[in-house]
């Protein structure tokens, strides 16, 4: 899963100059900025390097130190929505995704209009396998983002999936038709994988998925959607399996008879 870290621009404003501030569009700021503006300038300065540096770590993939410095983090301020955010990502790393869902759900209570924060939550309930609570964010998301070439179709492409697993046969009926072989997305050739794989035919799923990668290979595309396809258990994970369980979990590519 590849989660969204926080933006660093809301906490970076908090230390401009209130001429520089002023002279910005007018909008209301959330309430926790107005609150970490509320703290000493020199708080403020060390909290956002050290913020800075956390995200360093987990870039690094460092999970452990980055989890290590939030919590040292959260002593100095505890009302920043980016930090639960970036724990958040953390323990998808780790894949516990229980906690990772608390975080999420934590930061979005701190700032409800952050996108990133809607995604990374969205993300962390498919990963979890609950195909219905993540259907439902990432329809949610569908209107922030009609603007987004590159989001829309990942997203769509996400809906299909919950909707094939969610054995929502309509649904998944109509998005199979939003785009095609000539549009620039592996969209197309994702779902006609999973469409082959339904029929059984592993062969012909391997030639669209190839195809794809053809096309889009070393593309940041192609990856997130492979990736969307592992964490649903559709293509083989390198890691194993993602998500414990006490039954084994239908794929929802079954072969339909």
């Amino acid at each position: 899963m590849k989660t969204r870290t926080f933006l660093l621009a809301a906490l970076a404003l908090a230390l401009l100059p209130v001429s520089a501030r002023q002279s910005l569009p007018a909008s209301p700021s959330p309430a926790w900025i107005q609150e970490f503006n509320n703290l000493p300038e020199t708080t403020r300065k060390s909290y956002i390097a050290q913020f800075r540096k956390a995200e360093q770590l987990f870039a690094q993939k460092r999970i452990m130190e980055c989890l290590f410095s939030l919590m040292e983090l959260e002593k100095l301020y505890a009302g920043n929505p980016g930090l639960y955010n970036l724990r958040g990502a953390c323990y998808i790393e780790i894949r516990n995704i229980e906690k990772a869902l608390e975080n999420f759900e934590k930061a979005q209570k701190l700032d409800p209009s952050n996108l990133t924060i809607q995604f990374n939550l969205a993300e962390a309930h498919y990963v979890n396998h609950d195909y219905s609570r993540a259907l439902k964010a990432f329809t949610e998301l569908l209107l922030p983002f009609k603007d987004n070439p590159g989001m829309m179709p990942l997203l769509q492409f996400k809906r299909y999936i919950c909707a094939r697993k969610l054995d929502n046969q309509p649904l998944a009926a109509e998005l199979e038709k939003l785009y095609g072989p000539m549009d620039d997305t592996p969209y197309y050739y994702c779902t006609q994988a999973i469409l082959k794989l339904m029929e059984g035919d592993k062969e012909a799923a391997q030639g669209q998925l190839l195809s794809a990668i053809r096309i889009y290979g070393g593309t940041s595309a192609i990856q997130a959607f492979t990736d969307a396809m592992t964490e649903a258990g559709i293509l083989p994970s390198p890691y194993g399996q993602t998500v414990p369980t006490e039954q084994p979990v239908k794929t929802g590519l079954e072969k339909r008879r």
